[in-house]
């Protein structure tokens, strides 16, 4: 369970205080209050509620399948939407900012919908006015199903996220508050704006069918509501001008999917009419059979004799079905890798992945080698191992090592059979390893021992390396730089060296996090933040850049250097725990155990990490798995995809890869069989129309 959850609560229960206490506000002249209209309500209105509340059931899934394809497609309009109407947001917040408003509006921008949300559907339910619950439940309703293709397709950002002197105030007032947003909220919905979409349908319901003025007093507060949640809502940093008429607009459109459906769903849907036929079924069930049949039939008889109608009907759902296959293929771009089993642990370089797998049958241990650009796999051969090795690869050149033995090889794109060039066994204890390049290309490996560094070739011949000093623990290598963690220092550093010692870089890391931050972390995990005896526990390299994961106390940051300038970016959110990072080809990927509360009971924290990866030059973020129940490990970046070990809740493991491609030769076949199909569909649809017409 994410920490965050205590503001929720507060917000929540606060939302449904003040929806009852305004109830002698608003009620109808006719009605009383008593505790029996709350019981009663639950009797009358249950399906009402089902619909309603239907929408929270697939919200979570919704939001999941957004960021999937944010991180898979990176369709972002927020730019052309930034295009057209500029900086009239950032005038709004600059010019009223005041730590008042700032408070205010955010609690009021979380309470204040749930208040008007949760109002608008309990006040005619209550107060049995059948005929309002009808249309505001079916409106509700209406307005979230119509926002689903703008937020799955049409994703813009929040001003505070893209306008570079804006802040998203509502966001950052907190780090409690922050890690709930981020828990809840995909940052790339904001068109339509549903804080103005739903409370403005719902006052267009009630002033379209608001016969006899009975809810005239409740209309006069949903349009003061929702003209100060739009100030609101930009002056947080949140939404544009733009999401402001997208929700209006989708709240026009509901209302009018409402008038054309009420009728027909509350036919079927009226909580009064499963009693009846309830009773009629036990009275006659032959009887009442033979009338769900007939109602079935009923449904296909016009099909005898089509019209555009039911012509339009087919179009529809051949565009829909089409564009689930293409949803499919562009939500689900990471794939298993066949014939590798019981993956352990995994390692990746440019165009290959090795994985470690251990068999819990016959507890051995094997080594597979998949080739990524062929998707061909074959087996590590050479002296068993008895327990898992750490697997390090750079290019072709791998190495297999624990504590005192070394496996040396060299992979080929034509091979499937690899023996090791060379193996070695080592008296003195194997820490870890690093393969670096000479100034030919040669291969060169790296060895940490406790005391001293060793750095050998191909052929085993001892290389000349430049000072590295005493003081060392991990290390890391990409051509001709070799990373490592400077112990000694009294900060966390990380040195960077030629092999010949003409550069020698040291990098002093930055992980510090805000005050309210680090205050946040210590009230919920009862251990202090120490900067001061913060260790680098983690280091991987390419030729630009350095990335570290550093150990501050209640979590772990991982921090990205360019070794050139200096200049560090914190990738992880700073309350959140970070681990395994691997950077490659302008990438890194990470893991993060997001919304992390070491606070909690340990049988109830959060332990599984998902896999987030960072585009350096466009210095964004995001997270290309999505799971509670699934842990993933060891993500590894490759020439053009990325890698992992997935471990689901039952501890079965696969390896799995994340492919570039969006869509796979399967859905291009449907796609192209549907548009051929749509050409005489579409004839027939005018044809038939016109024939109406004139007839």
């Amino acid at each position: 369970m994410a920490a965050g959850t205590g503001i929720y609560i507060t917000w929540v229960t606060g939302a449904i205080i003040l929806s009852i206490a305004m109830m002698p506000l608003f009620k109808p002249n006719y009605a009383k209050l008593s505790l029996d209209g709350f019981i009663d309500m639950f009797r009358r209105y249950w399906a009402h509620m089902i619909v309603v509340f239907s929408v929270y059931l697939w919200k979570d899934l919704l939001d999941g399948m957004d960021r999937i394809l944010m991180a898979n497609t990176q369709v972002d309009m927020t730019p052309y939407v930034y295009a057209v109407e500029g900086d009239i947001v950032l005038w709004v917040q600059q010019g009223l900012r005041n730590a008042f408003l700032d408070e205010a509006l955010t609690h009021f921008y979380v309470m204040g919908f749930m208040t008007a949300t949760f109002a608008s559907f309990l006040y005619p339910i209550y107060f049995d006015d059948r005929h309002m619950a009808d249309r505001v439940s079916l409106t509700m309703f209406w307005v979230y199903v119509i926002a689903i293709p703008f937020y799955l397709f049409f994703n813009v950002g929040v001003t505070g996220n893209h306008i570079p002197a804006m802040q998203t105030i509502a966001y950052d007032l907190t780090p409690e508050i922050n890690n709930w947003f981020t828990r809840i909220d995909p940052f790339s919905n904001g068109m339509p704006s549903l804080h103005i979409g739903l409370p403005f349908a719902i006052w267009l319901t009630m002033q379209r069918w608001d016969d006899d003025g009975r809810w005239a007093k409740y209309r006069g507060f949903l349009m003061a509501f929702t003209m100060l949640t739009a100030f609101a809502i930009i002056y947080l940093g949140i939404h544009w001008i733009v999401d402001i008429i997208g929700g209006m607009a989708v709240g026009i459109l509901a209302v009018q999917m409402t008038s054309k459906t009420n009728q027909s769903l509350w036919k079927v849907a009226d909580e009064r009419l499963f009693s009846r036929r309830l009773a009629r079924a036990i009275a006659d069930p032959g009887k009442s059979v033979r009338g769900t049949i007939s109602s079935i039939i009923s449904v296909f008889r016009p099909l005898k004799e089509p019209n555009r109608k039911q012509t339009g009907a087919i179009i529809a759902a051949l565009l829909l079905s089409t564009s689930f296959v293409l949803l499919w293929d562009a939500t689900h771009q990471d794939f298993p890798v066949e014939g590798v089993e019981w993956p352990t642990s995994a390692a990746g370089s440019d165009g290959w992945l090795v994985s470690v797998e251990e068999n819990p049958e016959s507890m051995s241990v094997s080594i597979s080698v998949w080739n990524v650009s062929d998707e061909r796999g074959s087996m590590i051969s050479g002296e068993p191992w008895g327990s898992s090795p750490a697997v390090v690869i750079s290019g072709s050149s791998l190495v297999l090592h624990d504590s005192h033995r070394l496996d040396f090889y060299e992979l080929e794109s034509n091979s499937t059979d690899f023996s090791p060039k060379f193996s070695r066994n080592e008296s003195e204890a194997l820490l870890d390893v690093a393969i670096a390049e000479s100034a030919t290309g040669q291969p060169l490996l790296v060895m940490v021992h406790e005391d001293y560094l060793e750095v050998v070739d191909d052929e085993q011949a001892p290389a000349e390396l430049g000072a590295f000093g005493e003081a060392f623990s991990i290390v890391a290598a990409s051509g001709q730089l070799v990373a490592w963690a400077d112990v000694a220092s009294s900060s966390p550093t990380v040195n960077v060296t030629s092999i010949s010692g003409s550069i020698s870089i040291s990098l002093a890391l930055d992980v510090t996090a805000s005050e309210d931050e680090d205050e946040y972390l210590e009230e919920i995990s009862g251990i202090a933040v120490n900067y001061s005896n913060a260790e680098v526990i983690d280091i991987d390299m390419d030729p630009s850049w350095v990335v570290a994961v550093v150990d501050v106390g209640p979590v772990n940051r991982t921090v990205l250097v360019d070794i050139l300038t200096g200049e560090q970016t914190m990738l992880s959110d700073p309350i959140w725990q970070s681990s395994s990072p691997s950077v490659a080809h302008g990438r890194v990927a990470f893991l993060q155990i997001p919304f992390w509360d070491p606070s909690l009971d340990p049988d109830e924290v959060a332990t599984a990490s998902d896999v987030y990866l960072h585009d350096i030059e466009a210095n964004s973020t995001l997270a290309i798995t999505h799971d509670e129940d699934v842990n993933q490990l060891d993500p590894q970046v490759l020439l053009e995809d990325v890698a992992w070990v997935e471990v689901d809740s039952d501890g079965t493991s696969v390896l799995k890869v994340y492919s570039g491609e969006t869509f796979q030769p399967y859905s291009s076949v449907i796609l192209q069989a549907a548009i051929l199909m749509l050409i005489p569909l579409l004839y027939l649809w005018a044809y038939q129309a016109a024939s109406e017409r004139r007839g």
